[in-house]
């Protein structure tokens, strides 16, 4: 369902709770928490005659996850329901048909037929817009929601990377189902982004050692005396494992996403 094919935001959003899971069950009482209102308002609001304030609009647009360009046309649509004249509802039904013509318009097109440095400097920027990405390669993450919940992420970020994304070519959704896109994501270590991809990443492995939740994950440093064909033997035997533990990531269902870091370096010059 997309919110553009709407007039009335309260149908917009019962439409929407009804596609939650167990058709909705609980979904009001979880708006009313999340804006900070009473269950029995959120009940006047979207089942009576009573209106959502604009802050309020803005937070349930929150929680449902729309983008930027969503939340605008959400927006408009909730002044239409609280407009007191035909002036001013005609001017701004005017502005709503301008909107879902601009936002169809950026939706439609194909930004780039290559993944271009511009969008390369957005994916690099942090590690969430790889994650969000490979994360819609499991069968069982379908929605904002799903994502959110998996990553511990806002649904409001979700939804907008999630946009980038698919313009971008590195995700697709048909009939309510993401996947991962066709676009092909590498960069190389001559790429200008290389340093920002290798340090979100380690960033996030910080964190997530501050915390270590399962005997699955390993975090290990091992700072080592060595002679130089022994240096160039282990990074040799690291270059195979990686080439191993990359074929078995890609033969296999997608279930969960982790991340591997590995660093070989020199800590001195040699002399």
């Amino acid at each position: 369902m997309k919110i553009y094919d709407y007039e009335d935001y309260k149908l917009y959003v019962n439409d929407w709770v009804m596609t939650q899971p167990k058709s909705g069950y609980g979904q009001f009482k979880k708006i009313a928490d999340f804006i900070g209102i009473n269950s029995v308002v959120i009940s006047q609001i979207f089942k009576g005659d009573r209106q959502l304030s604009l802050e309020q609009a803005c937070e349930v647009s929150r929680y449902i996850g729309l983008d930027d360009l969503e939340k605008d046309f959400f927006l408009l649509l909730v002044q239409i329901g609280r407009s007191g004249s035909h002036d001013l509802t005609k001017t701004l039904s005017r502005q709503l048909k301008e909107k879902k013509k601009t936002a169809l318009n950026l939706k439609s097109r194909i930004k780039h037929s290559q993944f271009s440095n511009e969008d390369k400097a957005e994916f690099y920027s942090q590690w969430f817009y790889s994650a969000i990405r490979l994360s819609t390669d499991i069968d069982a993450i379908n929605s904002i929601d799903d994502i959110s919940s998996l990553l511990g992420l806002q649904r409001e970020t979700v939804a907008n990377i999630l946009t980038f994304l698919k313009n971008a070519g590195l995700v697709v959704e048909k009939n309510n189902v993401l996947n991962v896109g066709p676009q092909v994501t590498h960069v190389g270590h001559d790429s200008p982004f290389v340093y920002k991809h290798h340090s979100n990443w380690r960033l996030k492995s910080l964190q997530c050692m501050e915390n270590v939740s399962s005997e699955k994950e390993l975090f290990y440093t091992g700072p080592m005396a060595l002679s130089e064909e022994a240096a160039d033997d282990i990074r040799s035997q690291a270059v195979q494992f990686i080439e191993r533990a990359t074929k078995t990531a890609s033969k296999s269902n997608s279930a969960t996403v982790a991340c591997l870091n590995l660093d070989w370096f020199r800590v001195v010059k040699k002399y």
